[in-house]
């Protein structure tokens, strides 16, 4: 089998994982129009997406009302939130997944007319993002944002904590904190949206500063084994493009501190390659060399990867231990049951690539290119009757034929 270790089991903080195959967080907006919490819809698209022994990402999620930076993306400071993802985290649960909450501070990323009371949007320094924010009823220009004060900053951490809590609250697993894609943390780490003079800018390790006590933070209300960090150094959609040397610096510093940490992953996500430094109209990949390969020079704890992979590619770095996870993001729009299409060779829908349906903008067209892809599902028969045909690494995904002779990715039929 081309991707046989990409489906042997893993640890990931006090999780022992089926597979390798991960769900990447991705901003769909698609919840409740009016309270932005998940419900009846979000719940069947993670359940679909759910698999034995695997591990979901969820989407960007706000962790308080001035943290939030799109229409209808959820948040996980109301008890309306709160009682939404209870629904989603019990179906993933029920079909013997896991899911990890990512709790996503916008920072700059945002608008006044999305926050409480027409407040600006923070960041760490006053640098105003170039490009239009969708608000209700169209789109505006970003605003500048306020610099947080030194003073602000421990109420911040502490916005964070109570999110963490709240997300275990709501039957999360664990949590992800998103320092990438130019949101809040991000703004900390880099040089051109960070241009602070105290002791939170200037040097990597003082850029660093905020972040690693967001984490210690986290770590010290809910256990290191539920905390994770995702990194984007270099390329993101956010009008922020960070140069190869002080990415590659900020690497260097980050690997060794967040290791000693001993949290349940590190996710290096990298849109640098073919084809996301495209999209950010850049004539070239922005690094010159694999940033993954890179980074594990610096981290030995376990690392999740993502950005662009394959699963043969994926394959690949397990092979050479360059990584442990892989977040997989746009192969999971259209192909729900994503583990068992790899397991058992089966072509895969390429329909997530589709722009068109990545976010939703009209509520009645949501199930559109969210949950109404068709769905391939095997006929499963019990493990220990398939054992010896399919091996150790299939089986939690052993497909028979209903004549009951086993077979790969020859016998499917289509659900919807």
């Amino acid at each position: 089998m081309a991707c046989e270790k990409l489906l042997t089991p893993a640890t990931c903080g006090a999780l022992l994982l089926k597979h390798r195959v991960v769900m990447s967080a991705m901003t769909r907006l698609r919840n409740d129009p009016i309270t932005e919490a998940p419900r009846e819809m979000n719940r069947i698209y993670y359940e679909q997406r759910a698999s034995e022994g695997g591990l979901i990402i969820s989407e960007g999620t706000a962790p308080a009302a001035e943290g939030r930076g799109y229409i209808r993306a959820p948040g996980v400071f109301s008890d309306v939130h709160i009682e939404g993802w209870k629904l989603v985290n019990d179906s993933v649960h029920a079909k013997g997944g896991y899911i990890f909450c990512q709790l996503m501070h916008a920072g700059r990323v945002s608008h006044p007319s999305l926050l409480p009371n027409n407040m600006p949007p923070v960041a760490p320094s006053a640098v105003k993002m170039e490009g239009m924010v969708h608000v209700v009823g169209g789109k505006a220009p970003y605003e500048t944002p306020r610099a947080l004060e030194i003073e602000e900053l421990p109420r911040v951490v502490k916005m964070f904590v109570t999110a963490s809590q709240r997300a275990m609250e709501a039957g999360f697993d664990g949590i992800e904190l998103h320092g990438g894609n130019g949101y809040l943390l991000q703004e900390f780490l880099a040089k051109k949206t960070n241009l602070r003079t105290d002791r939170y800018g200037g040097s990597v390790e003082n850029r660093a500063r905020f972040v690693l006590e967001v984490v210690d933070a986290c770590v010290e209300a809910i256990g290191a084994n539920r905390v994770g960090i995702k990194l984007q150094q270099g390329v993101t959609f956010s009008d922020l493009v960070e140069p190869e040397d002080d990415s590659l610096a900020q690497l260097a510093y980050l690997g060794p501190e967040l290791e000693k940490r001993r949290l349940a992953y590190v996710c290096l996500s990298s849109l640098n390659y073919d084809p996301y430094y495209k999209f950010a109209k850049l004539d070239k990949p922005n690094f010159n060399i694999d940033v993954f390969r890179y980074f594990r020079k610096h981290y030995k704890g376990t690392l999740m990867i993502n950005g662009g992979l394959t699963p043969e590619k994926a394959n690949e770095y397990v092979e050479d231990g360059t990584a442990d996870l892989f977040a997989f993001g746009v192969l999971y729009l259209a192909n729900a049951n994503l583990p068992e299409l790899i397991a058992t060779g089966q072509e895969l829908n390429p329909g997530g690539w589709s722009t068109q349906v990545w976010y939703g903008r009209n509520p009645e067209d949501d199930e559109k290119g969210f949950i109404d892809w068709p769905l391939v599902k095997a006929i499963v028969k019990k493990v220990e009757d398939v054992a010896a045909s399919v091996g150790d690494a299939l089986k939690p995904f052993a497909m028979v034929s209903e004549g009951s002779q086993p077979i790969f990715g020859v016998l499917y039929r289509l659900w919807n």
